[in-house]
């Protein structure tokens, strides 16, 4: 098994001294400038979850390596103290102020860190378990989440259930101790790294819709639970399909109420869409001058405004990101950062294949990385939902248009 940190918190909390948002943001530096890797260095592991791989078995391998790097890293924060900073105590926070969550957030979009892999633990299934969990499964969960001892996927679409959730087909019996779950999932993110998933199934067979629809945590690494990694035209195997064959749920699993999963599911795709856009795959300013200079390209007018736009698109988004992670009342602003992720990710790649030219399609080494970024960009349009449900939403409850007509 894999050997766990102390569980107690550090007896001497350096940031608590810091009362002032100032203060505390200066103490938060400091300490990043330790003990973190400089962005563009040769440490710097904040792009670590864009893996490619040749094969599926090199890219399962290459993807629990990076999946160890972040746990390394979250234990890190946690040790320090600059974990769920706003959560309460019982359940491995601080009771602090949550825009020291906030801080936290923005400064370590400036270092070369990231914890991408563990976003659906340390975001998403936070935010279902705070909203609908009991007592119980938040105390069993989320001190191990914090920690980075426990790692999530997503059980939601299905081959005939993509965008229309309210078609999921995958079926939850009752048994003895719980339910028996049967049926297939796709497009799911880190399925075969993760220890537990958010599951959506039907429970009601006879209700069709949203309100058949129950919601899980269940065990990844049991029997009947079988992954199969889908290659995609980047070469890589980010995505895979789960086959469900009476897998086990066990009672104290089910997460809100029997039958009321599409509550659960709303929140899921909101903490969601801000995850993803959390990513860092595209947060690649630093990289792309990086390789203009290698390039000899950073000094004619085109490419330096080119350059200047990546580079503000990106802090913008990093700082409005920083006001979600401290709890900021932004109305729609998951899909608004889902959004601005997923046009950073083609702005970033494109910028690049023009820099590079015709080494972008001649396997050029220094040219792979973003190429495989160019041609992941697409799916980040429909992740999460297409960017056209995110302009619908923003504009629907961000900015209170009237709902779109519909036939």
């Amino acid at each position: 098994g894999r050997q766990r940190p102390p569980r107690a918190r550090p007896v001497n909390d350096p940031f608590a001294a810091a009362t002032d948002r100032a203060g505390f943001a200066r103490t938060v530096r400091e300490w990043f400038a330790e003990h973190a890797p400089t962005k563009g260095s040769a440490e710097d592991f904040s792009a670590i979850q864009t893996v490619t791989a040749r094969t599926a078995d090199e890219y399962r391998e290459r993807e629990h390596a990076a999946m160890e790097t972040t746990r390394g890293w979250q234990r890190t924060l946690h040790a320090a103290g600059l974990t769920a900073r706003g959560w309460p105590v019982e359940y491995g926070g601080h009771g602090a102020p949550a825009w020291h969550d906030e801080v936290i957030a923005d400064e370590q979009t400036r270092w070369g860190v990231g914890t991408k892999m563990l976003a659906i633990a340390l975001e998403m299934a936070p935010a279902v378990l705070f909203a609908h969990g009991t007592h119980e499964q938040r105390l069993a969960h989320l001190p191990r989440i914090v920690r980075g001892d426990e790692s999530w996927c997503q059980l939601l679409s299905e081959p005939d259930a993509g965008s229309d959730l309210t078609s999921v087909a995958t079926i939850a019996t009752p048994v003895d101790g719980g339910w028996s779950v049967t049926g297939q999932k796709v497009w799911t993110s880190g399925a075969g790294s993760s220890d537990y998933a958010l599951l959506i199934a039907r429970t009601d067979r006879a209700t069709p819709g949203r309100d058949g629809l129950s919601c899980f945590a269940m065990a990844m690494d049991q029997p009947g639970v079988t992954v199969r990694p889908l290659r995609q035209m980047s070469g890589a195997y980010h995505f895979n399909e789960v086959f469900l064959d009476g897998a086990f749920v066990p009672t104290d699993g089910l997460i809100g109420a029997l039958g009321g999963g599409w509550a659960v599911l709303r929140t899921m795709l909101a903490s969601e869409r801000r995850a993803i856009g959390g990513g860092t795959s595209a947060r690649s300013a630093t990289a792309l001058l990086a390789l203009a200079r290698q390039l000899g390209r950073n000094h004619h007018p085109v490419d330096r405004q080119q350059l200047a736009t990546t580079y503000i698109r990106e802090r913008v988004l990093d700082l409005f990101l920083a006001r979600l992670a401290g709890g900021a009342p932004i109305p729609a602003g998951g899909p608004a950062a889902k959004l601005l992720y997923s046009e950073h990710a083609r702005l970033t790649a494109g910028v690049a294949t023009r820099l590079l030219g015709a080494a972008a399609t001649a396997g050029d080494p220094v040219a792979e990385p973003w190429v495989e970024r160019l041609l992941f960009a697409p799916g980040l349009r429909l992740g999460g939902g297409t960017d056209e449900i995110q302009r619908n939403t923003i504009g629907e409850h961000g900015l209170g248009l009237p709902r779109q007509p519909r036939a």
